[in-house]
């Protein structure tokens, strides 16, 4: 089996500096070395370092179609495909991913580490063994398939990861859906339908400030998004309160909400809860959002929900055409 592995930066591969922990350039060596020293894993290899690495912090959706093409590039040469990546906004690269190469029939495994490796206790090796042994699964057992983000024993699908956790091992979770395998000794898969749907292949142009995010709190004003919901922004993920609620006494804020959706910015409400999905209109507080023209997105993560409107307005569909896809 070939497997391609990008290093895209990340927590896995740094090293000290004087100003903290920083990329290290010479990381994919440093792997390459690692796994050619094993006798058990007998698969070609390709480590690529990209030439700009990235602190995932600084990550943008430019990045996210950077990934893509380089990944599209090589897909006929690979069997599997492996991401490097910093755990900061993996989900969102997770997903963009699982949006851009749509039921893939190779896996796409995005993996990092919480410890880098050059520390004697990192995870940085056990998650790059997992994510090796997902996508041999794939070839060999037909059991995986698609985008899927690999994090201490949990592979989970692209589009619904959520990083959880700052400082444990399980930095990631599937609130909404099982994961799809569970690596202890052995896999453990979920069932799934495995029925082939025709893989589609579609990298859109990003636009950094087409997507934003209005948070709700106590006591928020129209002043603290009108800024937010500027002339450039074309879609919005707004975070509301338990089962898709928002202030319906806030006059300003409806009027602000309603005023960008007649303008045809895409609002997609999502809960800021860490599980259970919108449930639109079923409280006054939350029907109020619905005659603004805010639309639910059910039990999406904000993650795949901000990514996904990116991808849709990237494709250059109207506002009445990705309404209809969410």
């Amino acid at each position: 089996m070939k497997i391609y592995i990008a290093y895209t930066g990340g927590t896995i591969g740094m090293v000290p500096s004087d100003n903290g922990l920083v990329p290290d350039e010479a990381f994919a060596e440093q792997l390459a070395q690692q796994l050619g020293a094993s006798n058990e894993i007998t698969h070609d290899f390709v480590i690529q370092r990209y030439e700009h690495l990235i602190d995932s912090s600084n990550a943008t959706p430019k990045d996210w179609q950077t990934i893509a093409i380089d990944i599209q590039s090589k897909w006929q040469a690979f069997d599997a495909f492996i991401v490097l990546h910093g755990t900061d906004t993996m989900a969102y690269t997770a997903a963009a991913l699982s949006f851009m190469f749509a039921h893939s029939d190779k896996p796409i495994i995005v993996t990092g580490s919480q410890v880098p490796m050059y520390k004697v206790r990192s995870d940085a090796m056990i998650n790059v063994m997992g994510a090796i042994s997902a996508c041999e699964a794939s070839v060999y057992e037909k059991a995986v398939n698609g985008v899927f983000l690999f994090f201490a024993g949990r592979l989970i699908e692209g589009d619904r990861a959520h990083k959880a956790h700052t400082s444990d091992w399980q930095a990631f979770n599937s609130p909404h859906q099982p994961e799809r395998g569970v690596l202890g000794i052995d896999w453990r898969w979920r069932d799934a339908d495995l029925t082939h749907q025709r893989m589609t292949i579609q990298i859109p142009e990003m636009e950094e400030s087409a997507v934003t995010i209005l948070p709700v709190f106590p006591g928020v004003q129209a002043e603290h998004w009108q800024g937010l919901l500027n002339e450039n922004v074309k879609g919005a993920v707004l975070l509301s309160y338990g089962a898709g609620n928002a202030p319906d006494k806030n006059t300003a804020l409806l009027a602000l909400l309603n005023a960008a959706t007649s303008r045809d910015v895409v609002i997609v409400n999502v809960s800021q809860c860490g599980a259970g999905r919108v449930a639109a209109g079923a409280y006054a507080a939350g029907s109020a959002l619905v005659q603004a023209g805010v639309i639910s997105g059910e039990d999406m993560t904000y993650e795949a929900a901000f990514v996904k409107l990116h991808f849709l307005i990237g494709l250059g569909l109207s506002a009445e055409e990705i309404k209809a896809i969410f």
